[in-house]
């Protein structure tokens, strides 16, 4: 019996295209029928029932209340425990804090903000002086996350973020020498690459097809605690990014999913689209 993909979006904003047709390919080849909806163009009075035989992949911000719809306990999916209902925002900040607790090292980060002048200096020292980093939360591709770099930005900047009732948190900066981003998949790390940061921007994620990816070979402590960030975000695919600084010390950045991969196809050799339909097959 042919099994059903379904691959849900929101819409066709850069890159999503690609990753519906690389989807598409790849389900082409397993004989697998590709079935890709739309959350701005479904209809909600008659959405398919999934059962055990149907796959199901939310690909992209924004569609997670049709995601939510269609999930049920029967349903082949990327998690490691299906939820009753997805999180409805792409703060990867709770997923920061579990890895914290289990030893997995990240940019150091005061997670909430008491905005008082004695306390706002107590965080500077604490993250080892300026600059330091700004990140909103539920922030996507960069946008979001701000490099402060005196008393004066950090005080305007915070005035602003809490006159609109934005929730942040602060980090310590990382003199970055390069990034990497590693694909999860199950309990092995199936792409890997680098990449460097762009001249004249600090951030990893200012948008697709801004970074140069390379093919990079990773050694095993980092391949587990990539899979264990992943496990404790509850994914069993992602995307994990790190951080090495000039020191050639290692932090976790944050966990991804939906997950960008299409630049890494081509850069690592790997069929991820397949590996991920063949993964789902076999739950």
């Amino acid at each position: 019996m042919k099994r059903d993909f379904y691959c849900l979006h929101e819409g066709y904003y850069e890159g999503v295209l690609l990753r519906l047709e690389q989807f598409k390919e790849a389900c082409d080849r397993k004989g697998v029928n590709f079935c890709a909806i739309d959350s701005l163009k479904a209809d909600y009075s008659s959405l398919p029932q999934l059962g055990a035989n149907d796959l199901l992949y939310n690909s992209c911000r924004g569609s997670e209340i049709l995601e939510d719809l269609l999930l049920n306990d029967k349903v082949k999916t990327i998690y490691k425990n299906t939820p009753s209902l997805r999180p409805h925002n792409v703060d990867t900040i709770p997923f920061s804090i579990l890895a914290e607790k289990q030893g997995i090292k990240a940019p150091k980060t005061i997670y909430k903000i008491n905005k008082n002048d004695s306390y706002l200096k107590k965080y500077v020292d604490e993250l080892g002086g300026f600059p330091v980093i700004l990140k909103t939360r539920s922030s996507t591709r960069g946008i979001g996350t701000i490099k402060i770099e005196s008393w004066s930005s950090l005080v305007s900047t915070i005035d602003y973020l809490t006159s609109i009732g934005q929730e942040f948190i602060m980090r310590s900066f990382i003199k970055t020498k390069r990034g990497y981003r590693l694909i999860v998949l199950g309990d092995q790390v199936i792409a890997s690459a680098v990449f460097h940061m762009q001249e004249n921007d600090f951030r990893n994620a200012a948008g697709p097809g801004a970074l140069i990816y390379k093919p990079v070979v990773i050694g095993d402590e980092l391949n587990k605690e990539a899979v264990l960030a992943s496990h404790l975000a509850n994914f069993n695919f992602s995307g994990v990014d790190f951080l090495e600084d000039q020191d050639g010390n290692l932090f976790l950045l944050e966990v991804n999913n939906p997950t960008g991969f299409s630049a890494l196809i081509e850069v690592c050799g790997v069929d991820i689209p397949g590996k991920l339909l063949d993964y789902m097959l076999k739950i």
